[in-house]
């Protein structure tokens, strides 16, 4: 037999062993191989992390977390045994497993004393921790990591000290942490900290640097809205022109970000950098996508608001029919502004509908002007209608320029209306009653009926709300529902007179 083959058969001592450090090397290879896989995972992990793609970074983690666990169940005794302990419990709160994660983070906590290790379970301790709210407990956590030798892992630890702090509303101390942290989250942090100190100045020269930056999707959009809130909606426009000049961001993010703020312009009756800011999100997003129908029907809005008779909500409405039948009806708030848009369009049938009708334009279109004038025409083609005066009270509110004319038109045709007088601050048991009138024809709510003697109000103010009075300790009579109540933006809103001082 040749030496190969008793090698192979096992015969001798020399073979023996020769086969047992083959197996052993085997061994140590299939060891090396799954760490190296673990670690593989770990790295591609954070490089997605640097990138902003949390979602593909948590899947990767998880990964990580599993091959690290098979190392351990095999070579639980092998020199790199805690390595794959902190990976595996790194990989799972990593990957937002924090309740699987407790068992391997307490055990290195408690068995691994290399210095870097304990660090890194330290940083993953941390998360799970603000994951859970027990900030005291992340700080606990991080007390190593701060010290690390090692700048990323002290970057790390910064930002969840950061994290940490403004759980707290220490927003004070977690600019500081979040300051000397390089991670891709921290500067977006660091600026909603700003914002929460109420330091829109320093927030501005944060978000300014964002224009490249590797970060979620809504976070500039939220950004922008807390600055808009801080420091006015100048600010939070002059700070997109910039992050659209200098960055290089997606057609879409740039779309949603210019109706957003759109939208906020439009809050303000600001119609006319509201419309360009439509038209600019149209023109950078693709013909066909969501965010260009949804320009669209936005630039339909502003056009709605700005109507100051029936006539103006034709070609409104001829456009956006064009555009729910373009794109079967897809496009968030087409269909519901058309209908909008139309019941106000519509002749009304009765004083009641027109009464609803301006309420809609006022209420629901944001458009003052149009609502003035509706509740003008209803108060003049039917002066005998139980809401004329009600209608001129309306009106008054949304046309200042023509408040001495309509006051005094209230004066001298509705002199004794409950309304008038309420108007001048008069007392009006009977207010009361018609308001419960005018309920109970729109069929909505009754208001209370019953009010002490002498009680006076202040200028009847209408409102999205249907009728109603305020409860006061003298009223008896119960409130009568109807058994269907309309919609909030049908509701007729009624003159809200304040509550009479208790005794």
């Amino acid at each position: 037999m040749t030496r190969r083959a008793v090698w192979l058969r096992g015969g001798g001592g020399g073979g023996r062993g020769a086969a047992l450090a083959l197996l052993a090397v085997l061994s140590g290879c299939a060891y090396y191989n799954a760490m190296w896989s673990a670690e593989r995972y770990a790295k591609e992990a954070r490089r997605l992390e640097a990138r902003g793609q949390e979602a593909e970074a948590r899947a990767q983690w998880a990964l990580a977390a599993v091959k690290a666990e098979s190392v351990i169940a095999r070579h639980p005794r092998s020199r790199w045994a805690d390595d794959a302990l902190v990976l595996q419990a790194e990989g799972l709160a990593r990957a937002g497993s924090c309740a699987t994660a407790a068992a391997p983070l307490a055990k290195a906590r408690a068995t691994v004393t290399a210095a870097a290790l304990r660090e890194r379970a330290g940083l993953a301790g941390a998360q799970c921790a603000l994951a859970a709210g027990r900030t005291a407990e992340a700080d606990e956590m991080l007390v190593e990591a701060l010290a690390s030798k090692d700048a990323r892992r002290r970057s790390q630890a910064q930002y969840f000290a950061g994290a940490a702090a403004a759980a707290r509303l220490d927003y004070g101390g977690a600019v500081e942490h979040f300051r000397r942290s390089r991670e891709p989250a921290a500067l977006s942090a660091r600026a909603h900290a700003l914002l929460a100190t109420g330091r829109p100045a320093d927030a501005v020269a944060v978000i300014d640097s964002l224009a490249d930056a590797p970060l979620r999707e809504t976070d500039r959009a939220d950004l922008l809205t807390e600055l808009a809130a801080v420091g006015g909606a100048d600010v939070a426009s002059a700070a997109l022109d910039r992050l659209l000049a200098r960055g290089r961001l997606p057609f879409a993010e740039q779309a949603r970000l210019l109706i957003a703020d759109g939208d906020r312009r439009f809050a303000q009756s600001d119609h006319d950098a509201a419309a360009a800011r439509f038209r600019q999100a149209e023109s950078v997003a693709l013909a066909a996508t969501s965010e260009a129908g949804i320009a669209r029907v936005r630039a339909q809005r502003v056009l709605a608001a700005r109507a100051t008779q029936r006539s103006d909500l034709a070609p409104v409405i001829v456009e956006l029919t064009r555009l729910t039948h373009a794109d079967g009806g897809g496009t968030p708030g087409g269909q519901s502004l058309l209908e909008l848009v139309t019941q106000v369009n519509a002749a009304p049938e009765s004083p009641g509908a027109g009464f609803r009708a301006a309420e809609v334009a006022r209420d629901s279109l944001g458009a003052p002007l149009l609502a003035g004038q509706l509740f003008l025409d209803l108060a003049a083609a039917d002066s005998s209608s139980l809401y004329a005066p009600k209608a001129l009270v309306a009106a008054l509110a949304l046309l200042p320029e023509r408040r001495d004319s309509i006051a005094a038109l209230l004066d001298a045709r509705y002199g004794s209306s409950p309304y008038t007088r309420a108007f001048h601050g008069e007392a009006s048991v009977a207010y009361a009653a018609a308001e419960d009138s005018l309920a109970r024809e729109l069929g909505v709510q009754v208001a209370r009926a019953t009010l002490p003697a002498g009680a006076r109000f202040d200028v009847p103010l209408t409102g999205p709300r249907g009728p109603w009075l305020e409860d006061s300790p003298h009223a008896g009579v119960a409130a009568a529902r109807h058994a269907q109540p309309p919609r909030p933006a049908d509701r007729p809103s009624r003159d809200r007179p304040t509550q009479p001082e208790r005794p």
